[in-house]
């Protein structure tokens, strides 16, 4: 089967193989029927915690770091070996996890040493490019502009996520609701990122969104709910709150995060570039996504082919400045992952 092939067909061609609140590491209990691995940022914890979810699965989560020196090492040069993962003792019993679902480079190997620790009795789902061969892991999960290639590799739109119909109805009937709505007026979410390797939020970018924001407002009517992250910069925060806090929703960072009732009952949703997760998430919904763009502080080729697809898909457009209205299927790709998965797992 040829990489790239819809998850439907993946799910009916593939046979088995052979062989804040930031979490912190745990100590796994016996027989636990899922393990998300990862160093722990919300971007992996929604991708892994969405699908063990999805999947049906209870799980622990198990924080993971390779030691100094090999954290600098290509993840080929690294021995698969408890010796080069901090910590390990989390993942060091004699009791074997049904699924392992890791995310991220630190991730790797120690769920190729769970592996090859248990063989069969655990079945091994790497989210994202594990940047090594596909095929020892059991199934890879990957977005499509990661060209990830490898028989056993289900590619994906964008990143899995944690938002389902039922999330959104369920967030729609919260009491954040009415902090959002006001009557006759509508609704856009403005999701905020922050800086990362590629994009470094320059004083140039916040004034254009800010104005671009106003634009929105005046010619529309709309009453915004923006929402920050952990990397959204003071800058930006402070310079939106004081254009819109008097007479739109700013959250402050620190009350209850409303983020997932403005994504339910939105009626437009913008969403800043420098994040795959958010306009994924942003996409559940069904709503239009106009996606605000931002200047790259060095050649970001995965994120212009994420958007290009999703652009190419109508899911998405460029925010300028104005209310725009259009359909669109939503992506499903985490339930469709987790159905390939419920199969494996019931094979075995």
């Amino acid at each position: 089967m040829v990489t790239g092939s819809p998850v439907s067909d993946l799910r009916k061609e593939q046979r088995p193989i052979a062989p804040k609140a930031t979490p912190t590491t745990v100590h796994a209990p016996a027989a636990p029927p899922c393990w998300t691995l990862s160093i722990g940022v919300a971007g992996m914890l929604s991708q892994m915690h969405g699908l063990a979810r999805a999947v049906g699965r209870d799980f622990v989560n198990i924080e993971t770091r390779l030691r100094s020196p090999w954290r600098w090492f290509p993840l080929s040069a690294i021995p698969c070996s408890p010796r080069v993962i901090r910590q390990h003792d989390a993942i060091a019993g004699d009791t074997s996890p049904q699924l392992v679902i890791s995310c991220g480079r630190h991730s790797v190997i120690p769920a190729l040493w769970l592996k090859q620790k248990f063989g069969d009795d655990v079945l091994t789902v790497h989210i994202q490019d594990p940047t090594i061969d596909p095929g020892r892991f059991d199934l890879v999960v990957a977005p499509e502009h990661d060209q990830v290639r490898g028989s056993n590799v289900i590619e994906t739109a964008g990143a899995l996520h944690r938002i389902s119909q039922g999330v959104l109805e369920e967030a729609a009937q919260s009491p954040a609701a009415d902090r959002l709505r006001v009557d006759g007026r509508p609704l856009v979410s403005v999701i905020l990122g922050g800086p990362n390797r590629y994009y470094a939020f320059p004083e140039e970018d916040i004034a254009r969104l800010a104005g671009r924001l106003d634009q929105l407002v005046r010619t529309s009517g709309a009453r915004l709910a923006i929402i920050g992250s952990r990397r959204t910069p003071a800058s930006l925060r402070e310079r939106l709150y004081n254009s819109f806090g008097n007479a739109h929703f700013v959250w402050d960072g620190e009350s209850e995060n409303p983020y997932l009732t403005a994504l339910a009952i939105a009626d437009a949703i913008v969403v800043t570039g420098d994040s795959v997760s958010m306009v994924s998430e942003a996409a559940a919904t069904g709503h239009p996504v106009l996606v605000e763009y931002l200047s790259e502080r060095r050649r970001a080729r995965r994120f212009r082919r994420f958007h290009e697809s999703f652009q190419r898909r109508g899911i998405t457009r460029p925010f300028e400045g104005r209310l725009e209205t259009w359909s669109y299927e939503p992506p499903r790709d985490t339930e469709a992952v987790a159905q390939i998965i419920r199969e494996r797992l019931s094979q075995g």
